[in-house]
């Protein structure tokens, strides 16, 4: 089905970028920087952008999707990279869910840290994967037409397929290295409501069957050599700062090797740091 055509065009400004490079095994790599400081201007000004992407078309068709969200059953593994597959065309049986590493490039487009809280995954971050999704399926379309000599709006898309007007077809994976070496469209049309296939209706959860067959891994199945505990001891009030702490007791507790203070751009918070033999209920004490 063709991208249908918004009244309005969304464009790259100064306020974000893309960038787009073919990934080491092979397939489209998607990256959206945003200039944070223009957005929250009480965040910390990123040194540097890091080539992490946001979506990944690997050469076997699969479509790896980074969620800047940490997933805390509310769904958003799911339903961001819906607005993104969606607004892509992509083959949903064949979209999986990563999350994002700690960095600059995942901070949340509104608050300007990365965070989840407030029921603010999907409204903040609610364009920011559709046009990701519309950029990326126009560079496959692009790098399509070019092969075939045929003007992109020619094409159309489905299920992760590009088809040009004369009976043509390649998939996603065949042309994702070409559309690597193509510019990132300054313009893109998002699409109207009643062409979405997938956001607003029920579709397959990515997390559910590792969850149902115990594959899933949660923080508490993490266990490596030398692993340390750390736990955040946060003031009672959004925003506070620690004052001052007597942080003696929570040093004579045995397994326990440091305790500092957290700055933070929005208040701070006290660490206990507890080697990986303690239980957590002495880090917990130490607090």
């Amino acid at each position: 089905m063709p991208t249908a055509s918004m009244s309005n065009h969304s464009a790259v400004s100064r306020r974000g970028f893309l960038k787009v490079s073919t990934a080491a095994a092979g397939g489209l790599l998607v990256s959206l920087h945003l200039d944070w400081v223009a957005i929250a201007q009480q965040a910390p000004k990123p040194q540097v952008y890091p080539p992490d992407a946001f979506v990944h078309v690997r050469p076997d068709g699969k479509i790896v999707i980074r969620v800047n969200r940490l997933e805390f059953g509310q769904g958003v593994q799911t339903a961001l990279p819906v607005l993104l597959a969606d607004e892509m065309d992509a083959d949903w049986s064949q979209v999986t869910a990563e999350l994002a590493p700690a960095a600059d490039v995942y901070r949340d487009p509104v608050m300007g840290i990365q965070m989840v809280g407030g029921s603010g995954s999907i409204a903040h971050s609610f364009q920011q994967y559709r046009q990701l999704g519309a950029r990326t399926r126009a560079m496959l379309v692009a790098a399509a037409a070019a092969q075939w000599k045929v003007d992109p709006g020619q094409c159309r898309t489905q299920a992760s397929v590009i088809y040009g007007p004369n009976g043509q077809s390649a998939k996603y994976a065949d042309v994702a290295d070409a559309a690597a070496s193509l510019p990132v469209p300054q313009e893109i049309s998002l699409k109207k409501d009643s062409d979405l296939k997938l956001a607003g209706k029920k579709v397959r959860r990515l997390d559910s069957r590792a969850k149902c067959d115990g594959s899933q891994k949660f923080g508490l199945d993490v266990d490596l050599p030398g692993m340390k505990v750390a736990l955040v001891a946060h003031p009672p009030v959004f925003g506070a700062k620690v004052k001052s702490f007597d942080a003696s007791g929570a040093r004579a507790v045995s397994g326990v090797h440091d305790v500092f203070e957290i700055p933070l751009v929005r208040g701070s918070g006290v660490a206990v740091i507890a080697g990986s033999g303690q239980p957590n209920r002495r880090a917990t004490a130490a607090s």
